[in-house]
């Protein structure tokens, strides 16, 4: 990593480096620079806390990460949502690979200073089918020592349990608290995310969110389920939605109409603030009101 990167990612650590970045990146995509270099710089836009930690995760781990299976724009609106989601409870992810999203979904727990993860998989390349991914193969068949040093390498291995087997089978036994934030990325058939979210649904706590991810993925069954089945029950709140082309996210009911208006509130805000990043309207330093503890 070089020498202006470490910098960079030392310094917007702090609410003063932070502060600065902003104001110079605002200045700097007000006359048409750095619109094209999304990830290290959009981070800003999100609160103090967050930041810092994306800023503690990437002077370990760069930034557009190694062997990943998600987009640096994906992971930035996942991390997004794990982060500012309200409640209290712990991190599902079912399709881990090599851990690149795991390490986002922990640094959100970590910045918000409660929660663990679970990353369930069998880190044999399993896919839709019955197959594999040819990828594996570069690992020796298995993913887990990748995994297991990505962990290590990005000093999350006390936020991180990895349960090792099947997606519905190791829903059986599911050790964690009830499930804040709930990332369905395993098996992208119709049949499979069906299997999943069915074998999870359970353990995820009221007003809990579920995030889809592939959604946009032309040849799996992630949209058909979600559009057909999961945004037909009563007991999902639609919201807060598509949060990028590829990202789906809904709300479990809490079922009580005085704290359903709090989830409602809670699905407005993070709502908008995907909406904006989306739409290019957060644009650091032009009129963005500051956040609490930025």
């Amino acid at each position: 990593m070089s020498v202006l990167g470490q910098s960079y990612y030392l310094s917007c650590r702090t609410r003063i480096g932070r502060v600065t970045a902003r104001a110079m990146l605002g200045a700097l995509r007000r006359i048409g620079a750095c619109r094209s270099f999304k990830l290290p710089l959009d981070a800003l836009s999100l609160p103090g806390p967050a930041t810092s930690g994306l800023m503690k995760l990437w002077s370990r781990l760069h930034w557009m990460g190694e062997d990943g299976m998600m987009p640096p724009d994906q992971l930035l609106a996942i991390y997004r949502l794990t982060y500012t989601w309200p409640g209290d409870g712990d991190v599902v992810e079912l399709g881990s690979w090599t851990g690149l999203t795991t390490c986002y979904l922990a640094t959100a727990c970590a910045s918000r200073g409660r929660g663990h993860v679970y990353a369930v998989d069998t880190f044999a390349g399993t896919k839709e089918g019955g197959t594999s991914y040819d990828a594996v193969a570069r690992h020796g068949g298995t993913t887990w020592p990748a995994f297991r040093r990505r962990m290590r390498e990005a000093d999350l291995e006390g936020r991180v349990t990895a349960l090792v087997g099947d997606t519905v089978e190791q829903a059986k036994a599911y050790p964690g608290n009830p499930i804040r934030v709930l990332l369905i990325d395993a098996d992208h058939s119709f049949e499979g995310v069906r299997r999943d979210f069915e074998a999870w649904w359970p353990h995820v706590a009221p007003g809990g969110l579920i995030v889809f991810h592939d959604y946009a993925m032309p040849e799996a069954g992630v949209r058909r389920y979600v559009d057909e089945i999961v945004t037909r029950r009563d007991d999902v709140e639609v919201s807060p939605g598509c949060v990028h082309p590829n990202v789906f996210a809904v709300a479990k009911e809490l079922g009580v109409r005085g704290e359903a208006r709090v989830i409602r509130e809670a699905v407005a805000e993070v709502s908008a603030l995907c909406a904006a990043t989306m739409s290019g309207a957060v644009r650091v330093g032009e009129g963005l009101a500051p956040v609490a503890g930025a």
